[in-house]
């Protein structure tokens, strides 16, 4: 009986090991960046994509709460800081699988013509894990 009693547990052990949650890793992909010209200087919208963040589940409602930040470095090496930034705070009645880190900023006409690097900061606010991804974009005349 013992024999057969431990092959059950065994079995069970595999069983739930298989089902459960794997764990995804947390990562920024797909960004975008492009500005419009305007008459008073220039439209950024700037995007990407995040997955594997923490979810607090409560009464079957998944919840995500993520901030940003967003710098940018001109053409001439200077880093401007927080550009932009926000909050996420997404709840869902499933599991969450990514989520769009969004902003449109406003670039006044001292922003002259040339290749300008976006970087993207994201704080899981659940978990505390911090992570970048970066893209470039031309602003032309």
């Amino acid at each position: 009986m013992k024999k057969y009693s431990f092959h059950i547990v065994i079995v069970l052990i595999l069983l739930i090991a298989a089902c459960s949650h794997k764990e995804e890793k947390f990562e920024l992909f797909s960004p975008e960046a492009f500005a419009y010209s305007m008459d008073s200087g220039w439209e950024l919208n700037a995007s990407c994509r995040v997955k594997g963040f923490k979810q607090n589940e409560e009464e079957n409602n998944f919840k995500a709460k993520l901030s940003f930040s967003i710098d940018l470095l001109t053409p001439d090496g200077k880093i401007l800081p927080g550009i932009g930034e926000g909050l996420i705070d997404q709840s869902a009645k499933e599991r969450i699988i990514d989520l769009p880190v969004e902003t449109q900023i406003q670039l006044d006409s001292t922003y002259k013509a040339g290749k300008y690097t976006l970087t993207f900061n994201v704080t899981d606010d659940f978990s505390g894990k911090n992570i970048s991804i970066k893209k470039e974009f031309d602003l032309t005349n």
